[in-house]
């Protein structure tokens, strides 16, 4: 395994693909689907220090193996990176072809159609990269990934099927997860930075039974005439 630092990770992954899978014209080169496979996983080690760990199974859609080439970076790799690939690959490929989510992994699939076999382009049928963890405990570090990924790629995932009739569903759960990770401070940080309207729609979400009683026992105003309107409000809802 190599220890490689951030600004080194595009570029080895890159080689990578292309060292097995040359930029060829036409691309096709083989009769059988070629197929690599990229996987991030994301671990922590005793000490708590954030690892990742960058691997290569080659292969086609009957069996994949390892490649010899594993790269480890001694931190989470950055959003930055994972978006600049996703990038390269889109340029190399139309569209994000498959979506896919499980409970420790996601993965992104990149594959050209028919019509750009004899197109330039990687030479390798497709592409898929897979985000995951081993432990539960991590779950919220692969959602923080994911949606990054579906706000960044919005527009290329909504073509997949997963991302056309589970993407309220995957949005809802990802909203709880990392909600429930929070802390309270966290959570009050994260209210400070929204703006005033915001603040307003999500108050209004409130039972307005709860919001007027919560109002009427913490607020500070001295506006007595505001103050007797509540409880008035409140006599009605009882």
């Amino acid at each position: 395994m190599i220890t490689i630092n951030q600004s080194e990770v595009l570029d080895k992954i890159k080689n990578e693909i292309l060292k097995s899978y040359p930029i060829l014209y036409p691309r096709k080169n083989n009769e059988i689907k070629s197929i690599m496979e990229i996987y991030f996983t994301f671990t922590i080690t005793n000490d708590n220090t954030p690892v990742t760990t960058i691997g290569f199974l080659d292969g086609n859609e009957y069996s994949r193996v390892s490649t010899p080439i594993t790269y480890k970076l001694d931190e989470y790799i950055d959003y930055e990176i994972v978006n600049q690939l996703i990038s390269y690959l889109i340029i190399n490929y139309p569209s994000i072809s498959g979506f896919s989510i499980f409970p420790l992994s996601f993965s992104l699939n990149f594959e050209y159609p028919f019509e750009m076999e004899n197109k330039e382009g990687i030479s390798c049928n497709k592409i898929i990269l897979k985000f995951n963890v081993r432990d539960k405990e991590l779950i919220p570090i692969l959602n923080q990934y994911l949606t990054n990924i579906l706000v960044s790629f919005t527009k290329e995932l909504s073509q997949t099927q997963t991302f056309q009739y589970k993407y309220n569903e995957y949005c809802n759960n990802l909203q709880r997860s990392i909600l429930d990770s929070l802390t309270e401070e966290e959570i009050e940080e994260m209210i400070k930075m929204f703006p005033i309207e915001m603040k307003r729609e999500l108050m209004k979400k409130i039972p307005n039974q709860y919001f007027l009683k919560f109002y009427y026992e913490h607020s500070h105003q001295n506006d007595s005439q505001s103050k007797q309107l509540i409880k008035n409000e409140i006599k009605k809802l009882k």
